[in-house]
């Protein structure tokens, strides 16, 4: 039998080929592996960039809105940089600059400095078109509209976004409503059966921080807040008073066009709103009757609560409540809001402040009206009675008793018994209480009055009579406020209508409480620390152009614009870095 014999060398070749090959393929199936991780990885890496490139352009956005609201013009890391060329907005992309170029001066986030951002807010006001399309070019209601394009990148990638946004600037002074209130009380700072028609702001400051609300909005009986003139449950002021002011503002809502509005809402930052009985915030939208009843916004950020709220559980759910956007949107302004005082730093009509040279510091709102806007104080109390005689009183020569002798740019207030007018001018101070009022237990008065003036009061103020402004010729048509407006603020309490009936126009303001209690019809604003409007419908109208008339000296009569979003869309980042 013949032997076989194995060499042995095959044998360990063929093992040596089987071992290599498995090695290749564990090599091929690593480095695929390697390369997909690390491919994952690339793309973790690019959406953390992308996602962290985001942040930037909502902080570019955050910082241009504020440099907006103080005034600025929005630049962010762009006030050195210009166009390199002409930019036809109607036409072309923005230019995107370069976090490179010439002038450029990048901000980056301080918790993550790797991203980088700039923002450019165009500003639609004086840009020569008709950006909002209505036909009209850098009309009025563009004049706080801007788009802002904000660009971020991420120093740690080659990643860059960018984003166009339109915001829309609104002014939210304090002379904007009907009735802001400040502080508060334990009882609520606007209490009884009002109907009010305007924006109402309540900021209850008195609240402290972490404690139960309470309440600040007391609405009973029939009161209301509504976004328009219609009368409601109150006797309303008749016609010939709404005449003497300008015609309301007309808006567009739901296919209607040409529609009445006072742009009304409701501001609560701090406590709650109770609703009751039949009152009720805003009505239900009804088709062709010339006016808008729904409110343009609730924002109320403790909820609410009254026999005319479900209870869910949380903030409420109010069942008479007619706004755009519901009922269950939170306070919207944050800090940016405050109730004027007498020590506040004085502002002028574009929001200015001013140094005081003596003190090194800036003027408070007393210690520029007493030094630079009105003369002599009058000293003692002024006190104004129908059938009682003639009050005149000259801060600018305040020796002079004689009225005929009064000059335009003087700072007066001059009562007439015989005529009943009341004829004023500028800014007087009185070191005292202001009382105008008719006989005791008649009919109230009527004052009226030519001319606009700033009173500052060191004590109470009360105002038992009609107060109705006439042009100097006589008419009363459209007299009201941009000609002729009385502006009145009592460092102590004002009460207003303690006698029935009375209609007044004016700007009224406390820097401790307004009381109202009887049917008291006022065209214009109520701004107090709190208030008392009683049970006997009072009525309160907001005069929109009464903000832009103010007169010199008015406590809080600045602009103060508070700008949202309006729109945004991302769009392409189109611009080559120079090479290192």
């Amino acid at each position: 039998m013949k032997r076989i014999r194995i060499d042995k060398r095959n044998e360990e070749g063929m093992a040596l080929l089987v071992a290599t090959i498995f090695i290749l393929v564990a090599l091929i199936a690593l480095a695929a592996l390697s390369h997909r991780v690390l491919s994952q990885s690339h793309r973790v890496d690019s959406h953390i960039q992308l996602k962290e490139c985001l942040q930037g352009l909502e902080f570019a956005l955050a910082e241009s809105k504020a440099e907006l609201e103080g005034g600025w013009n929005g630049h962010i890391g762009l006030d050195g940089w210009e166009f390199s060329g002409e930019w036809n907005p109607a036409e072309e992309p923005f230019p995107a600059p370069g976090f490179e170029d010439s002038g450029v001066v990048p901000e980056a986030i301080a918790t993550m400095n790797r991203v980088e951002y700039l923002a450019y807010a165009h500003s639609w006001a004086d840009d020569g078109l008709d950006n909002n399309g209505d036909g009209v070019i850098d009309e009025p209601d563009e004049e706080f509209m801007h788009t802002v394009y904000a660009f971020a990148r991420n120093t740690a990638g080659s990643v860059h976004r960018a984003a166009e946004i339109v915001v829309g600037g609104t002014d939210v002074n304090v002379w904007r409503n009907a009735v802001f209130a400040g502080a508060g009380q334990a009882g609520g700072s606007i209490s009884g059966n009002v109907s009010i028609h305007g924006s109402v702001h309540i900021l209850g400051d008195n609240i402290a921080e972490g404690a139960e609300a309470i309440v600040v909005l007391d609405m009973e009986g029939t009161s209301l807040i509504h976004n328009n003139y219609d009368v409601g449950a109150g006797l309303g002021p008749g016609q010939a008073i709404f005449d003497r002011c300008p015609p309301l503002p007309t808006t567009s809502f739901e296919g209607e066009d040409g529609i009445e509005t006072l742009f009304a809402k409701l501001r609560v930052k701090n406590g709650v709103v109770s609703i009751n009985s039949t009152s009720e915030v805003g009505a239900p939208d009804v088709k062709g009757n010339g006016f808008k009843e729904t409110m343009d916004g609730v924002f109320v950020e403790d909820g609410w609560t009254g026999n005319k709220v479900v209870d869910d559980g949380d903030r409420g759910d109010p069942t008479e409540v007619y706004s755009d956007n519901g009922w269950d949107e939170g306070y919207d302004l944050g800090e940016r809001v405050e109730l004027p005082l007498f020590d506040s730093e004085y502002r002028d009509m574009e929001g200015n402040t001013v140094p005081n040279p003596d003190t090194g510091a800036n003027y408070t709102h007393y210690e520029y009206f007493h030094d630079q806007l009105t003369g002599t104080p009058y000293e003692g109390d002024v006190y104004i009675e129908q059938g009682k005689g003639d009050f005149y009183y000259n801060a600018t020569r305040p020796d002079d008793p004689d009225p005929a002798n009064r000059q335009p740019d003087d700072d007066f207030i001059y009562y007439d018994d015989t005529t009943g007018r009341l004829w004023q001018n500028g800014q007087v101070e009185i070191n005292g209480n202001f009382t105008m009022t008719g006989k005791p237990g008649k009919v109230a008065p009527t004052v009226d009055y030519t001319g606009r003036v700033a009173l500052l009061v060191h004590g109470n103020a009360q105002l038992d009579c009609n107060l109705m402004s006439m042009h100097e010729a006589g008419t009363t048509d459209r007299s009201f406020p941009e000609k002729n407006v009385f502006g009145i603020m009592g460092e102590k309490d004002m009460s207003i209508g303690n006698i029935a009936q009375q209609d007044l126009m004016g700007a009224f303001y406390a820097q401790g409480s307004i009381i109202s209690s009887k049917q008291t019809r006022v065209m214009g604003s109520f701004v107090a620390n709190f208030f008392d409007l009683g049970n006997q419908v009072p009525d309160i109208y907001q005069v929109p152009a009464l903000a832009e008339n103010l007169p010199m000296g008015m406590i809080g009569a600045y602009p103060l614009i508070f700008y949202d979003n309006i729109s945004w869309r991302e769009i392409e980042y189109e611009h080559e870095e120079p090479s290192a």
